[in-house]
């Protein structure tokens, strides 16, 4: 790879959601995610968990020093207040923390905020608030009440079906319809804030997995509507175009090789793997031919590089300027000299003192995070209301 640049001398976003109140009724990872960004970028996040057991994934594993390390990934920032909502006090104390909030954000089923008296309707006399609801499949439509997690959402919305081997589909190792969905949710409450510096008003945002999913199926449903296919399975490959993933060379390390275009199918060719004969090959000359005959195509492009080791290619792609890259471990990844040098790995504190982070990009660096115990800042909130 090219050596690295001094860094620009440029502006940095610093914390612009200084000053802003989010009250979050969150669980699991799709809204917590969202609040992770605001907090991140200077809000003030007040997560309201429940007494004596808190957000479900405080409970999915004990890795980080006994914490979850779902809880520790996307809740750092937060103040955690506990809150008995079964009771009208509770709800009570909740709905005033709101009223002094600019955001109440949202994921439980559809309607069950409405049930603890802080449903959208609720709030017609603060007309300023950015209220936002999270949920599966929306809150209308006859999939309103099914209950939906990451895994149901990939099936629903076909990534399941899109992802894998042909003899074995697969899931996304991560959440990513959480993901869509939160980070479509921080987009929309961006938006409503910059609105409102305009208007006045607040707005009520109904986002769903579903829906979030669906728009990041890239050209997938356009070949459903137009040609009536499937997305081909195929493993750590391109669905579409032949050489596109990883390719194992003989050191048993993958190098990933992206041929996207003729220019580059040239150099490769020529330059990088002394396959000429394959510019005129009626299989291999083409991107559409290699398509058509991707078994043999990919068979013949994985002989070739497994026949030198991975720095051999590496060099020669890079001399060429053909895009390749490493296949990675965790554990090179958090390690990677590129997430080191541009300060992608943070410290947060906690009840068990330093904890490494990935922060969000635009983030500060060097601001300062806590990773809130259950609880820790109910009395310090609650004296202010």
């Amino acid at each position: 790879m090219n050596a690295a640049q001094d860094k620009p001398s440029r502006k940095t976003l610093g914390q612009p959601l200084k000053g802003v109140t989010v009250v979050a009724l969150e669980q699991a990872v799709s809204m917590p995610y969202c609040t992770f960004v605001l907090a991140e970028m200077g809000a003030e996040v007040i997560k309201i968990e429940r007494v004596g057991s808190g957000d479900v994934v405080r409970g999915w594993d004990s890795a980080v020093h006994g914490l979850s390390t779902g809880f520790v990934w996307v809740n750092a920032g937060k103040k955690s207040v506990e809150l008995d909502l079964k009771n009208e006090e509770g709800r009570k104390v909740l709905r005033q923390l709101i009223s002094d909030a600019d955001i109440f954000v949202e994921n439980l089923g559809p309607g069950a905020a409405a049930r603890l008296g802080v449903g959208p309707d609720d709030f017609t006399d603060q007309p300023g608030l950015i209220y936002a609801s999270l949920s599966g499949y929306g809150q209308d439509g006859p999939y309103r009440d099914v209950k939906a997690y990451d895994l149901t959402m990939q099936g629903e919305t076909g990534i399941l079906l899109s992802n894998g081997y042909p003899d074995q589909p697969a899931k996304v190792g991560l959440p990513i319809t959480d993901l869509i969905a939160g980070s479509n949710a921080i987009t929309g409450i961006m938006m409503s804030l910059y609105q409102r510096q305009t208007t006045g008003k607040g707005a009520y945002l109904d986002i769903s997995m579903f829906d979030s999913a669906l728009t990041w199926l890239g050209y997938f449903p356009h070949h459903a509507w137009h040609s009536g296919s499937e997305p081909p399975l195929s493993g750590m490959k391109h669905q579409y175009i032949v050489p596109y993933g990883p390719y194992l060379a003989s050191d048993d390390r993958y190098v990933s090789l992206v041929v996207a275009d003729d220019k580059s199918w040239k150099r490769l060719c020529e330059d990088v793997i002394d396959k000429p004969e394959w510019l005129t090959d009626p299989v291999m000359m083409s991107i559409a031919s290699r398509r058509e005959n991707r078994t043999v195509a990919e068979a013949a492009v994985e002989k070739v590089m497994a026949s030198q080791p991975s720095d051999v290619w590496k060099a020669k792609l890079d001399k060429v300027g053909i895009p390749y890259g490493d296949v990675n471990t965790m554990a090179d990844v958090i390690k990677h000299p590129q997430a080191l040098a541009r300060n992608m790995f943070v410290e947060t504190s906690s009840e068990h003192g330093k904890l490494p982070l990935v922060r969000f990009p635009l983030a500060p660096a060097d601001k300062e995070r806590h990773l809130p115990s259950l609880g820790e800042h109910t009395d310090s909130v609650l004296k202010k209301t």
